[in-house]
């Protein structure tokens, strides 16, 4: 038996998987194609922000490694700057770096600050406004590094 004599039913399954296959490869390539312009999206806010830090004398990663952290909303930055946890989180941040009972606070370095609220004004500018009250309520200064 050759391949052009196969019986009907056989034929017509190798064209139902043919065209899955074919379906299958084009949301495929869809998605690739969506991905790869959030992608874009990414790394121009992330090249963005870098310039921004880079402007402030501030020390600045790669754009691209930015980009896999932030991605084209912020990430964790933007989910709420003003929330009681983010709140908490970032004066958690400013300590001894101590860990227990002998963390304490400490007057909190002005560039990391800054780094967060140019962060902010790139990803999320309406939120920028609610995280700059926030600093309001630390003591900051220029510390050493």
């Amino acid at each position: 038996m050759t391949t052009g004599d196969a019986p009907e039913h056989k034929r017509r399954w190798i064209y139902i998987t043919a065209g899955v296959l074919l379906v299958v490869f084009a949301l495929i390539g869809l998605l690739t194609f969506s991905e790869i312009r959030e992608s874009t999206q990414a790394t121009t806010k992330a090249e963005q922000l870098h310039n921004n830090l880079v402007a402030a004398g501030l020390p600045a990663p790669e754009p691209q490694v930015i980009a896999d952290a932030l991605g084209e909303d912020g990430g964790s930055v933007c989910q709420d700057p003003s929330s009681p946890l983010i709140k908490a989180k970032y004066q958690a941040s400013i300590t001894n770096g101590a860990a227990g009972p002998g963390q304490r606070p400490v007057i909190g370095p002005r560039d990391t600050t800054q780094a967060v609220a140019l962060t902010i004004a790139v990803y999320c500018p309406d939120r920028l406004s609610d995280y700059l009250s926030h600093l309001d309520t630390l003591k900051l200064d220029d510390t050493t590094k």
